[in-house]
């Protein structure tokens, strides 16, 4: 929350049905959660890729959540490296470099598998 605040995003939490993703728009600058999302595991990696989003200029109301992730070049893809990038540093603020864990990185921030190599690469270079 503090990023959105910093690149002044709003972020509005609300209730939907439990397979309502969240959804963002560049042009209010605005992030719409799920309340009442089926997994409430993901809402911290949720909120940054959709954070990701805004900043990174995706134009158009984003509601992807269903796209395919994995195309190195889809907006979506480059939304969970965006997002990979933004929790690296909330992770690491009060870790030492030796206790820097990529798998407990992507459980706590329930990161899907796939994004492996960009977690262990954005924790390596942050230090």
């Amino acid at each position: 929350l503090e990023k959105a605040q910093e690149y002044h995003i709003d972020v509005k939490w609300k209730h939907f049905s439990p397979i309502t993703p969240p959804g963002s728009s560049y042009e209010y600058r605005r992030v719409v959660m799920n309340l009442d999302w089926h997994n409430p595991k993901e809402f911290i990696f949720q909120l940054a890729h959709e954070i990701s989003h805004v900043i990174h200029g995706d134009k158009g109301d984003i509601y992807y959540y269903h796209a395919c992730f994995t195309g190195r070049e889809s907006v979506e893809y480059k939304a969970n490296l965006g997002a990979v990038k933004l929790l690296v540093p909330y992770y690491c603020q009060h870790r030492n470099r030796e206790n820097i864990n990529a798998y407990e990185f992507e459980t706590l921030f329930n990161v899907p598998t796939y994004l492996n190599d960009v977690v262990i690469k954005e924790l390596r270079n942050y230090f």
